[in-house]
């Protein structure tokens, strides 16, 4: 890979942390989601994913994330957004961005792992009503907005198709 040096002046002051999670939708048009067991979204309702590394691409993060917190294994379909979240630690700012992807589940089963609490399969209007951060009801308002409008991946087709034979 071919590494390159930033500049100092172009090192952004402050936090900037990069995720990315995975919109797992179920058979019933339910999105799977996790009760977070660690910061920065303690005990709230989440899409899982997780924080991307210096080394991985996004896609590598979310496949590994999401393998780590359920036991899945994905791939990433579709890019549903790009969302930011602005929180704070030890009294600084923190600009949390978040890219949302389609998740297409390939294998695996659910899991419990140290980083979810619990699972639970929520409706487009459980998830908005129900205890999940703002930034995560973005991601799923848009979810079902794209796929009213009928855009999904060619794996999802391949997918439905297959669930109708």
């Amino acid at each position: 890979m071919d590494r390159r040096v930033i500049s100092e002046r172009d090192l952004v002051r402050g936090r900037v942390l990069v995720s990315t999670c995975a919109v797992i939708e179920g058979k019933e048009h339910e999105i799977l989601f996790i009760r977070e067991a660690d910061v920065p979204y303690h005990e709230w309702w989440v899409i899982p994913g997780g924080y991307v590394n210096p080394t991985e691409t996004v896609k590598e993060a979310v496949v590994r994330e999401v393998k780590e917190e359920t036991g899945l294994n994905i791939i990433p379909m579709r890019l549903i957004g790009v969302y930011d979240d602005f929180l704070t630690a030890q009294d600084q700012p923190v600009h949390h961005v978040i890219i949302a992807y389609e998740g297409g589940v390939v294998h695996g089963r659910l899991i419990f792992s140290p980083e979810a609490m619990t699972y639970a399969w929520l409706s487009v209007d459980q998830a908005v009503s129900s205890q999940v951060p703002d930034v995560f009801k973005a991601v799923v308002k848009d979810y079902e907005k794209q796929r009213s409008a009928g855009l999904m991946s060619d794996f999802k087709r391949k997918v439905l198709r297959n669930r109708k034979e």
